[in-house]
């Protein structure tokens, strides 16, 4: 108890600094699109809403979630031979959900596989599962943010953005690195996950690098482990790669359709170019989602827009379907299962309670049968009893008369004795 009271604590504090961080960027956008609309006299009912771009900005989002959700349906399929497209929908959701509420997006994996296992699925299928995809979301967004850098490196014009970006992507670039090293050479990359660990121990920037080690290792073991259940299915990889591929794209496209739904006149090359460096830079960024980190980077990357007071609307907008909307999804689901949990727990009470009901009377008729016939056994008994009485009576006058029968026979024999001495 006294030990998980300061984790908790440590916990809230973190969360409160990250809404309190994210509230402050919102305020600091908001102010400077207010100060950009009163200079240009223009306000947000100036802005003639896009609807077909807006259109377009949903069918983005649909295209993201479709893509994901995919993925996991295509593997549940191929492991488990069950088509549950339902469970592969509320588990892409329940998986952004934990990654934009937990720190550097951690939580989504582990609940995935925690909510497949409730599902029903095996436990190496629902560990596989969230693991590949995971590991195919890393190398596709790997594979496509190095290729856009690469070929369209002199259109983005923000230094202080690529640079986080390319360490972002680096950073990102490790997960699936080794991963895939674990898988061929696990005993050399526990060494070298043990190194650099010990390193920042000494270093006095992490503590416990054994405990943290271990931790490490068995996830990496977990994760290759992944890799070898399915990497018999090339067909199926090949499918979650161009899956992702989409999935990347369509999101990257998400703010040139916002933009342009807006009236902003933005250039669909240089906006997907130069979300694929946003995306990059706050993977570094520990907040859940890149909170703050995510919307300080949009408005500086699109403040340049000559449209006045639209800068930050359309950042909610963005916003909205890549995080927000899987937020609001997320505890829409949370609370409907809760309350489907309670309601089939009420359900099984009432049922183990007629259940119970059945039993008892079955029990109270088990037990007047039983005692009806212990009655009438007894009552057997006892007519046995009478009848075994009866026939000792019987059985006694019989003997009683043959005794005396015989004492009659004596008299006479006795009586005669006499007569034939005197003859």
């Amino acid at each position: 108890m006294g030990e998980n009271t300061p984790k908790k604590k440590k916990s809230w504090i973190w969360t409160l600094l990250f809404v309190l961080l994210n509230v402050g960027v919102l305020l600091w956008i908001g102010l400077s699109e207010l100060k950009r609309r009163r200079e240009s006299g223009t306000g947000f009912a100036d802005i003639s809403i896009r609807w077909i771009f807006f259109a377009l900005s949903v069918l983005c989002f649909l295209i993201m979630l479709l893509s994901e959700s995919g993925k996991l349906y295509s593997l549940i399929k191929r492991l488990t031979q069950k088509k549950d497209f339902p469970t592969a929908v509320k588990a892409t959701v329940y998986g952004y959900y934990y990654d934009n509420i937990t720190p550097s997006g951690a939580g989504g994996q582990p609940f995935q596989i925690m909510y497949l296992r409730k599902r029903g699925l095996p436990n190496g299928a629902s560990l596989a599962i969230p693991v590949y995809s995971f590991l195919i979301y890393q190398i596709t967004f790997v594979l496509t943010a190095g290729l856009v850098f690469l070929l369209f490196h002199n259109t983005f014009d923000y230094p202080t953005i690529r640079v986080t970006a390319n360490i972002g992507l680096f950073c990102c670039s490790l997960i699936p690195l080794g991963i895939i090293l674990a898988a061929v050479f696990p005993r050399v990359m526990a060494k070298i996950v043990m190194v650099i660990l010990r390193g920042l121990a000494a270093l006095r920037i992490i503590k416990n690098p054994e405990e943290k080690g271990d931790k490490i290792i068995r996830h990496l073991t977990e994760y290759s482990e992944a890799i070898n259940y399915i990497n018999k299915h090339r067909r199926l990889s090949l499918e979650m790669i161009l899956l992702s591929v989409l999935f990347h794209v369509a999101r990257c496209s998400l703010p040139y359709f916002i933009l342009r739904s807006f009236g902003a006149e933005a250039d669909y090359l240089y906006t997907l170019v130069a979300t694929y460096y946003l995306y990059a830079a706050i993977k570094i960024i520990p907040t859940p989602g890149g909170a703050g980190a995510a919307e300080a980077s949009f408005y500086l990357i699109f403040s340049e827009l000559p449209e006045p007071g639209l800068i930050f609307w359309a950042m909610l907008v963005w916003r909205f379907f890549c995080d927000y909307i899987f937020l609001l999804g997320g505890m829409a689901l949370t609370g409907w299962d809760y309350l489907m949990e309670k309601r089939r727990l009420r359900r099984l009470k009432r049922q183990q309670e007629r259940d119970a009901a059945r039993q008892a009377r079955e029990e109270k008729k088990e037990t007047r049968r039983l005692e009806r016939e212990a009655l009438e056994k007894a009552l057997e008994e006892q007519e046995k009893a009478k009848e075994a009485e009866r026939e000792a009576q019987q059985k006694a006058r019989e003997e009683e008369r043959a005794a005396r029968r015989g004492k009659r026979k004596g008299k006479k024999k006795d009586g005669e004795s006499p007569s034939e001495e005197n003859t």
